[in-house]
């Protein structure tokens, strides 16, 4: 079908009226441009997130068309003069041309959108029989159907651009959600945060309790939404927690903030950070610094510690007890039998005043072969010298080991609070006082603090 130029245009701007760019009407634009012009070809192409210019629609009679083209088989053209309608032809160079080439002509025409100096999307012709006339109308007909496409190419860019920031956030080893702030609807989840709860589309329309504490009804008592506005309802600044999920023991590390939503209500963002192995690293400096590595058993660290606060934690009308124990004769378990079996010892010696009801949760490796109990004042002195004398009967007998029977016996230093002292050193200082008369006078026995 042939038309005059000028019919050209009021056909296809009545062709082009649709506000989202259909693929038929794009479709239908190339073939009415190309008949009217006798082209053999006709391409619409548009960059894609990768720079690659991408084939989105065409007419060609070729079966192996080009579905990427390189960028710069154009812009070198573009930047050499400024038009509207560029003309790629084999006179131009004795050389042929690599875009010649690609599409087996000896001339075409190509009408692209410059964005940012870059090609966004272009319109490209291949000359069939009848050479173009007028170049001005074949530019504005191009210059017609890119804008007309324009909109779907910042559509794609914002889609690609998301898809881009999603895979930022879902790779970054964060999980975040965002929830109305007073609705407590989620606004978004990435992957990594949607996962251990079965997707993306598991939080879809509901509220954040709902998924991640199903066992509430309401808003979680601990979330910090008090502390991330001021009293204007305005947001003020990053609040950060650790928090413990209940679905599998994990530790994170929680950052929440308000922020303006893209429809400008008040959102809660939550983003956190598994620091499970830092918990474990950090319970296993805790443990080292106040438990002894050889017995198991709490260290002087965690016994000053733990007197001082059951000190604070009591009037001057209830009464302690502090035993100190010394091991009359461990040098000579040591020097007879080597420091595995010394250490063997140890290790049955902190299992034995254990398995003691009232030294159960009580007794202490002070350091070398001392040990130091603390016991509430729930026992009367006679009952504590009935249990000494036990713990000496134990001592009577020769300890058996793996490889060895070996044979001691011990000494007890004991501080009455708050008689022999009102602070864990002080207590600690006058039943090793006692404990050293005891050891002086030939050991295996115990004294009171207050028998010195």
């Amino acid at each position: 079908m042939n038309v005059d130029n000028y019919n050209l245009v009021m056909l296809l701007s009545n062709l082009l009226v649709d506000t989202n760019a259909a693929t038929t009407t794009v479709q239908n634009a190339l073939d009415l441009i190309a008949k009217t012009f006798a082209f053999k070809q006709a391409y619409v192409y548009e960059t894609n997130r990768y720079g690659f210019l991408e084939l989105k629609e065409f007419i060609s009679p070729w079966d192996n068309v080009e579905k990427k083209l390189s960028l710069h088989l154009f812009e070198e053209k573009i930047h050499h003069e400024s038009s509207i309608i560029y003309t790629v032809s084999k006179l131009d160079d004795e050389n042929q041309d690599e875009l010649l080439g690609i599409f087996k002509t000896s001339k075409l025409f190509f009408v692209p959108h410059i964005i940012d100096k870059r090609i966004g999307e272009l319109v490209l012709f291949v000359e069939g029989d009848e050479p173009v006339e007028d170049r001005q109308i074949l530019g504005l007909c191009g210059s017609m159907l890119l804008k007309y496409i324009m909109p779907r190419m910042y559509d794609n860019q914002l889609i690609n651009s998301r898809k881009a920031l999603e895979s930022i956030i879902d790779n970054t080893g964060i999980d975040i959600y965002v929830n109305d702030f007073y609705t407590h609807e989620i606004l978004y989840v990435n992957q990594s945060m949607a996962k251990p709860y079965g997707g993306q589309d598991k939080f879809e329309n509901r509220k954040c309790w709902e998924v991640l504490f199903p066992s509430k009804s309401g808003q979680c008592e601990f979330c910090p939404q008090k502390n991330l506005i001021d009293e204007n309802g305005d947001p003020t600044k990053v609040y950060t927690w650790d928090y413990q999920r209940e679905l599998d023991g994990s530790w994170f590390r929680v950052f929440s903030a308000a922020f303006r939503w893209i429809d400008g209500r008040l959102a809660h963002v939550v983003s956190s950070a598994d620091i499970t192995d830092n918990k474990k690293n950090e319970a296993l400096i805790e443990y080292l610094a106040n438990y002894d590595s050889l017995t198991g058993l709490p260290n002087r660290r965690m016994l000053v510690t733990e007197c001082d606060r059951r000190i604070n934690q009591v009037n001057t009308a209830i009464t302690g007890y502090l035993l100190f124990f010394d091991i009359d004769g461990f040098k000579m378990i040591n020097d007879t039998y080597g420091h595995d079996i010394g250490d063997e010892f140890l290790i049955s010696l902190g299992d034995f005043f254990k398995s003691i009801d009232v030294l159960k949760n009580a007794i202490y490796r002070n350091g070398g072969d001392e040990f130091v109990a603390i016991i509430d004042g729930n026992i009367s002195e006679d009952e504590l010298c009935v249990m000494i004398g036990k713990i000496h009967e134990k001592f009577d007998k020769p300890w058996k080991l793996k490889t060895v029977e070996a044979k001691c016996n011990v000494s007890v230093g004991i501080a009455c609070y708050p008689t022999d002292g009102k602070t864990a050193e002080e207590l600690l200082l006058k039943a090793d006082q006692a404990m050293y008369k005891v050891k002086k006078a030939g050991g295996g026995s115990y004294l009171f603090g207050r028998d010195l």
